[in-house]
C-alpha cells in the first residue's frame, strides 16, 4: 500500500507542477507584452504585480520539487519497528505516512494523511513502537501497525 500511496502522492503533485508552470510561462509572456507596449508608474505597478506573482509560484514550485525528490528517498520495502521517515503508521485514528506535508490522500478506498516529519503529530509519534500510546488534542492514540 505504501508504494501505491507514495505513487498517488508523486503523480498528483507532477500534475500540480506541471499547472505552475504553465501558469509561471503565461505570466512571463504577459509581463514581456506589457513591457514592449507599456509606459508610465501604472504600468509598472502592474508588472510589479505580476513580478510578486511569478515569485509566489515559483516558491510553490520549488517546494514541489522538494517533496518530490523527499517521496523519492523512501524506501517502499522497508519494514520499521518503530515509527519514524517513512514509515506508514496505523493509529487508532487513521493512517499516517511520514513523508511531507501533503494532506489527505484516498488510495484503495482509505484514507491516508502524508505528514511531514517534523510536524508536531509526527514529532509526537517518532521511536513509537505498535501498542505504544500518546496523547494528541486530549485524546489517547494508539500505534496499531508500523510499515
Amino acid at each position: 500500500m505504501k508504494s501505491a500511496i507514495i505513487e498517488k502522492c508523486r503523480e498528483n503533485l507532477r500534475n500540480y507542477r506541471e499547472n505552475l508552470q504553465k501558469d509561471i510561462d503565461e505570466l512571463k509572456n504577459s509581463m514581456t507584452a506589457d513591457t514592449k507596449s507599456s509606459a508610465g508608474d501604472k504600468y509598472e505597478t502592474g508588472r510589479e504585480m505580476m513580478k510578486q506573482e511569478q515569485d509566489k509560484l515559483q516558491a510553490q514550485l520549488e517546494v514541489i520539487n522538494r517533496n518530490l525528490a523527499v517521496l523519492q528517498n523512501i524506501n517502499t520495502h522497508e519494514e520499521y519497528n518503530s515509527v519514524q521517515f517513512g514509515a506508514l503508521v496505523t493509529t487508532s485514528e487513521g493512517k499516517y505516512l511520514i513523508s511531507v506535508s501533503y494532506g489527505k490522500l484516498h488510495i484503495e478506498e482509505k484514507e491516508v494523511v502524508l505528514i511531514s516529519a517534523i510536524s508536531p503529530l509526527a514529532q509526537l509519534m517518532i521511536d513509537k513502537k505498535v501498542g505504544d500510546k500518546f496523547d494528541w488534542n486530549g485524546n489517547k492514540i494508539m500505534i496499531e501497525e508500523i510499515h
